[in-house]
This record gives structure tokens, sequence and C-alpha cells, in this order.
């Protein structure tokens, strides 16, 4: 029986959600925050896919072949990290210049991070997450 075994990174965004895993269109199991999954299949190529609500990661091709484990890597999107707080600071940023100063604009600095949100929100949706094949040594 040939495996592929799914690692999910930790991230505090998207930590509350779980991500499904498609093999060939098909659900094969979900993937919680920081967890490892096995999930068994028939040797031979495959496509397999995460996704959480209407977003997904982009289709991965996967050969594996009798009694052997195939390993991936799923995540948020890259850098995804440092949106949220990013965003927070430049709020916090903006409030204490306007709070001590005359300076007001500093909140426009923020719409180039609505802009990548909305970006993998929709036009992205299927980059939003990533999905990599890890080299088995």
């Amino acid at each position: 029986m040939a495996t592929i075994k799914i690692q999910r990174t930790s991230e505090y965004n998207n930590r509350a959600r779980n991500y499904k895993i498609f093999i060939d269109g098909q659900q094969a199991g979900t993937i919680a925050n920081g967890e490892t999954i096995n999930l068994d299949t028939t040797a031979g190529q495959h496509t397999v896919t995460a996704k959480i609500d209407w977003c997904s990661s982009p289709d991965i091709p996967v050969h594996v072949n009798d009694n052997q484990t195939k390993t991936l890597r799923v995540g948020g999107l890259k850098n995804g990290q440092w949106l949220m707080p990013t965003g927070l600071a430049v709020i916090v940023l903006n409030f204490i210049l306007s709070t001590f100063t005359d300076i007001n604009y500093v909140i426009y600095l923020i719409i180039p991070l609505f802009l990548i949100l909305i970006y993998y929100l929709t036009i992205g949706r299927k980059k939003y997450l990533t999905l990599t094949e890890l080299n088995d040594n």
C-alpha cells in the first residue's frame, strides 16, 4: 500500500480551522494545526490539493510507488504570518502619531496589506495555501 504523509505547519492564522486534503478530487482527510497525518492510497500518479473554505493550494502531482511514503508539507500563504501583525502595527502607529502630532495619513499604509489579503481571497484563492513535496532522504 502506498502512503502520502501530510505535515501541517504550526501557525497562528488559520489555527482554529482544519484543512481538507483531497487526493484525485476526493476528500481523503482533514489536518489540524501542527498535525501530521498518513493517507493510504494506491500506487501510481495522484493529484493532491489542500483546501480551507473556498481557498486552496495549487494541485500537486505526486507519484507514489507501492510500499512507498511521499511526504508533503502544507501551510498558509507565504509570509501570511506577517500580514496581521504589520496591519496592527500600522493602526497603532497611526493612533500614536495622530494623537501626539498632526500626522494623520499613516493609516493609508494599511492599503497594500488589505489589497494583498483581497487578492488571496479572490483571484489568488487557489494560491492561499502552500503545498510542497519534501525530499525523502
